[in-house]
């Protein structure tokens, strides 16, 4: 009995100390004219701006990065070759995703959250 709740409490705090130190996947999009956007450096980032166009500005990009990265690999929406950021294009009314899979010099990896992203204009 003992072994076993030892086994539990070890791999509950392994699993805890994994999600404190992950790296965030957050992302902001820039609208048109300097409208405010409150949600930039979230994952779920939103803007909205009455240029009437059809596209606008955004980035994903790591938070929180704990030690050193050997590479990384965009994945969804965001089609960039390797950075720790990765400027995209988000179009009106559509959404926009992204994750990453890190590969750390230290030989391990890490997948990160999904971010999103909205932009909505005066269409």
């Amino acid at each position: 009995m003992k072994n076993i709740l030892r086994t539990l409490l070890l791999t509950g705090a392994a699993l805890a100390t994994n999600s404190v130190f992950a790296t965030d996947l957050v992302c902001d999009v820039y609208p048109k004219g300097g409208a405010g956007n409150s949600t930039n450096g979230t994952s779920h980032c939103f803007a909205i701006d009455f240029s009437f166009g059809n596209s606008t500005s955004g980035k994903f990009y790591l938070e929180n990065i704990s030690k050193p990265i050997n590479q990384v690999i965009w994945q969804g929406d965001a089609s960039c070759s390797g950075g720790t950021s990765c400027s995209i294009t988000v179009r009106a009314y559509s959404r926009e995703s992204a994750s990453a899979l890190i590969l750390y010099k230290d030989g391990t990896y890490e997948t990160t959250n999904t971010a999103y992203m909205e932009y909505e204009t005066g269409h």
